[in-house]
C-alpha cells in the first residue's frame, strides 16, 4: 500500500462490492457511439485503456434509454433495444477483464442543447427559459403517462445492462437532465404528487429506482448520482439535497454520486476559477446529516494530496474523478507507486473534453489537452526507436518540455535551449495562483519529467551558429510567440504596461481604476483577477458587434467562458464593446466607438495593453536547409494569435506528435 496515500489504496466495501481502492472514474460522454448508439470498437478501447490505470470502479458515460426524446447528442451511447445488448457485454468484458467494477449510468438528457434543432425538451413543467437571460427556449411539461413509460423505459434498460454484464448501474439525477429538472423547484412547478415539497420533488426517482429493482432484482446495485446543492436561488438547496439523500438512502442504493452546481450558473464543471473540491461541504454536511450509504464525490479534486485529505477527515468515502482519468489513465497506478509527481495533472481547461465536444463532433470525439493520446488508443501509439538520435529542442514552454519528454522517452538524446526559465510563457499564464493555480502545477510536472528523464538544459539564448555546431540530427523549434507592438499614442507612458510585462513581473503595483484592453480570454482573467483584489477594472474590446458580451473570452471553452463571464459581472468590472483604445493620456485614456466614431474619455490609473502575438522566429528561417531535420511547434508558427486563436493544448499535441515520428 502507497506510504503516502493509504486512504485512498484503502479497499472498501459499496453494496456487495469490495473494491481494491477509494478511487472511481467518474462518468463522461465521449462520442464514441454509432450514429444509433451502438457500441464500437473506439468505444471499447477507451474504457480499456482506463481500466488498466487500476481504479476500483467505472461508470460509463451518460447512456439514453429510449429512442424518443432521452438521447442527448449524436454518438452517445444507448440502451433501448436488446440489440444494443451484444456490444455493450463486450464493452463491460473489456473493464471487467482488468478486476474493475463495470457501472452504466443511465439517463434521459430532458433539457435538450446540442439536439435542439430536431428533438423538443421535456421537463416535469410547461415553460420557456430565458438561456444566458437573452435566448428563449420552450420546455414541455411531461403527461402523467409519459412518466409512467419513462419509469418502465428506465427499468428496461436496466434490464439490459445486467443482461450484458454490467456489474450495476447509475442513475443520472444531476447536472440539468430530466431527473434533476424534477427536484428543481425552478424548472419543477407541478402540482401534482411530482411538485411542491421537496419530498414530491425526488418522487420521479425513487418510482425509478422501484422500477428497476422490480425489474432486476433488489441485489442489483443501484448508485444514485444527484445534485446536493445548486447554489441557485431558486434551486435545490443544501437542505433539501440532504432530504433527498435521507429519502433515497432509504431505497436500497448502494451509494450516492453527489455533485453541485446547475447549468444556469456554469458550475456543474469545477474549472479553474473554482475552488478544487468545491462541492466537499456537501458530501461532509450529508455525513453529519447521518447518511450512511457510501459517498463519492468528485469536483477538482484530482491531485492525491487533495483526494486524500478529503477521505482522511471523513468528508467522503469515495473519490470521483473523471477529467483526471483522461489527462492520465494511469493516475491510481502511480499513487499506488508513490509517484504523484510523475501523474499528467488535469488542469481544468475543458478545452480538449468539452471543447473538442461543442460542435458534438463524433469525428473528433474526446481529447484532453495534456493527453496527446486520450480517447486515440491503437491510433496514436508511441512509435518504437528506429535510431537513436540527437535533438535539439529550442524553448521550454508546454511545447518544447512535451517535445523533450517524448523525445527522451522514446530513447534520443535531448538537449533543450531555454533563455529565461523552464515553462515559457506559462509562467505568464499562472499570473495569479488563485485564477490560474492549475497551470503552475503543470509547470511543476513538467519540470520533475525533465529532472528525472536527465533531460540536458542549456539555459541561454539558443542561435542558429550554435545549433549547427551542435551537429543535432533533428532540431524543433518552440519558441512561442512574441507580443506585437501598439501603435496608440500614450503607450510609451509609464502607467501603461503590456499583459506580459504585468503578468510575467509579480512585483508591478497598479492604481486603484485600471484599464484592461482586449477581449481575449487571458485578458478577461487579468480583469477578473484585478477585480477579485478590488481594484476598479475596465474592460475595453472592439468585440461585440454580433453577440454582445458572448464574444469575450470566446477563444476558451464554453464552460470557462461562461464562467468567466459571470465572475467578472459579479465582481464589477465595467464593460466596453466595440470600443477601439485611440489615446493614452495623462489622466486615462480615449475609447472610440468603432461603429459611430464617438469618442469617450474615461480615467484611470493604469493600462494594461495587449495587441495580439505573432510567431515566425527568425531561427528557423536561420536553421532551414542546415540540419538534417527541422520541426516547428507551439504558438511559433502563427502569423498572429488574434486570428489563430490557440491554446495550450495546440503546442502539447504538436510536440509529442513531432517527437514521435523522430
Amino acid at each position: 500500500m502507497s506510504k503516502k496515500y493509504p486512504f485512498l489504496l484503502e479497499p472498501g466495501r459499496m453494496g456487495p462490492w469490495r473494491l481494491p481502492n477509494r478511487i472511481i472514474m467518474a462518468p463522461m460522454g465521449s462520442l464514441n457511439a454509432d450514429k444509433d448508439g451502438y457500441v464500437t470498437e473506439r468505444a471499447i478501447e477507451f474504457y480499456a485503456d482506463k481500466a488498466k490505470g487500476g481504479m476500483g470502479l467505472i461508470v460509463v458515460e451518460c447512456t439514453y434509454m429510449d429512442n424518443i426524446l432521452s438521447k442527448g447528442e449524436d454518438n452517445c451511447l444507448g440502451l433501448y433495444e436488446h440489440g444494443q445488448i451484444t456490444g455493450m457485454a463486450r464493452l463491460a468484458s473489456r473493464i471487467r477483464d482488468y478486476g474493475v467494477k463495470a457501472v452504466l449510468q443511465l439517463c434521459h438528457i430532458g433539457h435538450q442543447l446540442a439536439l435542439s434543432d430536431r428533438y423538443e425538451s421535456l421537463g416535469p413543467s410547461d415553460m420557456v427559459e430565458m438561456m444566458g437571460g437573452v435566448q428563449p427556449f420552450p420546455i414541455r411539461g411531461m403527461t402523467r403517462e409519459e412518466i409512467q413509460q419513462l419509469k418502465e423505459d428506465f427499468a428496461m434498460a436496466a434490464w439490459r445492462a445486467k443482461m450484458a454484464g454490467f456489474d450495476g448501474i447509475q442513475l443520472h439525477g444531476a447536472i440539468g437532465h430530466l431527473i434533476n429538472m424534477f427536484c428543481t423547484p425552478f424548472y419543477n412547478q407541478r402540482t401534482d404528487e411530482y411538485g411542491g415539497s421537496p419530498e414530491n420533488r425526488i418522487r420521479l426517482m425513487v418510482e425509478i429506482i422501484e422500477a428497476v429493482q422490480e425489474k432486476c432484482g433488489r441485489g442489483f446495485p443501484i448508485i444514485a448520482r444527484i445534485c446536493g446543492c445548486d447554489f441557485d436561488e431558486d434551486g435545490i438547496t443544501l437542505e433539501e439535497g440532504i432530504l433527498h439523500a435521507q429519502i433515497l438512502q432509504k431505497t436500497g442504493i448502494v451509494a450516492l454520486h453527489i455533485v453541485g452546481g446547475s447549468t444556469r450558473n456554469i458550475r456543474v464543471i469545477n474549472i479553474q476559477y473554482d475552488p478544487r473540491g468545491d462541492f466537499v461541504f456537501i458530501s461532509e454536511a450529508m455525513k453529519k446529516a447521518g447518511i450512511k450509504v457510501p459517498i463519492i464525490i468528485d469536483g477538482g479534486l484530482s491531485t492525491p494530496d487533495i483526494a486524500e485529505q478529503v477521505l482522511a477527515e471523513g468528508k467522503a468515502d469515495f473519490i470521483g474523478l473523471g477529467r483526471p482519468m483522461l489527462a492520465d489513465p494511469e493516475w491510481a497506478r502511480k499513487v499506488a507507486e508513490d509517484r504523484p509527481e510523475d501523474i499528467v495533472p488535469c488542469i481544468r481547461c475543458c478545452m480538449g473534453c468539452v471543447g473538442t465536444m461543442e460542435g458534438f463532433d463524433a469525428a473528433v470525439g474526446l481529447r484532453c489537452s495534456v493527453n496527446p493520446r486520450c480517447n486515440l488508443t491503437g491510433y496514436r501509439e508511441v512509435a518504437p526507436l528506429v535510431k537513436r538520435k540527437s535533438v535539439c529542442i529550442i524553448g521550454g514552454g508546454p511545447g518544447g518540455m512535451e517535445a523533450a519528454k517524448m523525445a527522451a522517452k522514446r530513447g534520443h538524446e535531448v538537449t533543450l535551449y531555454e533563455k529565461r526559465k523552464l515553462g515559457g510563457m506559462m509562467h505568464e499564464a499562472a499570473f495569479d495562483l488563485d485564477v490560474k493555480g492549475d497551470i503552475q502545477i503543470l509547470i511543476e510536472y513538467y519540470l520533475a519529467q525533465m529532472e528525472k528523464l536527465d533531460i540536458k538544459i542549456v539555459h541561454e539564448e539558443a542561435t542558429a551558429e550554435a545549433v549547427i555546431a551542435g551537429g543535432y540530427d533533428a532540431v524543433i523549434v518552440a519558441t512561442g510567440a512574441t507580443p506585437i507592438g501598439s501603435k496608440v499614442p500614450g503607450t510609451d507612458k509609464s502607467k501603461v504596461h503590456t499583459f506580459v510585462e504585468y503578468t510575467g513581473d509579480r512585483t508591478i503595483e497598479l492604481g486603484e481604476t485600471v484599464l484592461v484592453v482586449g477581449g481575449c480570454f487571458p485578458n478577461v482573467e487579468v480583469a477578473y483577477a484585478l477585480a477579485k483584489k478590488g481594484k476598479k477594472v475596465i474592460l475595453s474590446s472592439r468585440r461585440g458587434g454580433e453577440n454582445g458580451m458572448l464574444e469575450l473570452a470566446s477563444d476558451n471553452s464554453s464552460p470557462m467562458q461562461q464562467r468567466l463571464l459571470l465572475l467578472t459581472m459579479q465582481h464589477g468590472v465595467e464593460i466596453q464593446l466595440e470600443m477601439d483604445l485611440t489615446e493614452i493620456t495623462d489622466d486615462g485614456a480615449v475609447l472610440t466607438d468603432v461603429g459611430t466614431k464617438e469618442k469617450t474619455e474615461i480615467k484611470c490609473d493604469n493600462v494594461l495593453l495587449c495587441r495580439g502575438y505573432r510567431g515566425r522566429p527568425a531561427i528557423y528561417t536561420e536553421l532551414t536547409g542546415k540540419v538534417p531535420e527541422l520541426y516547428e511547434v507551439g504558438d511559433c508558427q502563427i502569423s498572429s494569435r488574434c486570428n489563430q486563436p490557440r491554446n495550450i493544448g495546440d503546442a502539447i499535441h504538436e510536440g509529442w506528435l513531432v517527437a514521435n515520428r523522430i
